[in-house]
């Protein structure tokens, strides 16, 4: 996402990264990754545990999730993979932004 930040935005989408970790570590993480979109914390794991998007034993910590919400809060895409390298590409997500919906 990092990467094709200005295609995202070209389609009016807002990226949006969430953390499962403490305040401190990603703080850390992000200082060492610089994101040009916000990151927000989510230690309790309530926004993770709402999209199930919950560590597992088998994905040797957080399970990688990515979500399309539309600004009803309809979600138009998601995907929850196993690994961290279970995440779709980009141009898979930018098709979904751009396919044409029925108001």
């Amino acid at each position: 996402m990092r990467d094709d930040y200005e295609k995202f935005t070209a389609v009016d989408a807002e990226v949006l990264a969430i953390s499962a970790e403490s305040v401190p570590a990603a703080q850390s993480f992000l200082k060492s990754h610089p994101l040009p979109y916000p990151c927000v914390v989510d230690a309790d794991h309530t926004v993770f545990d709402a999209y199930d998007v919950t560590s597992r034993l088998m994905s040797l910590g957080q399970r990688p999730g990515l979500f399309v919400i539309d600004e009803a809060g309809t979600v138009l895409f998601d995907n929850v993979g196993n690994q961290q390298f279970n995440i779709p590409d980009n141009a898979k997500v930018l098709e979904v932004l751009e396919t044409p919906r029925s108001a």
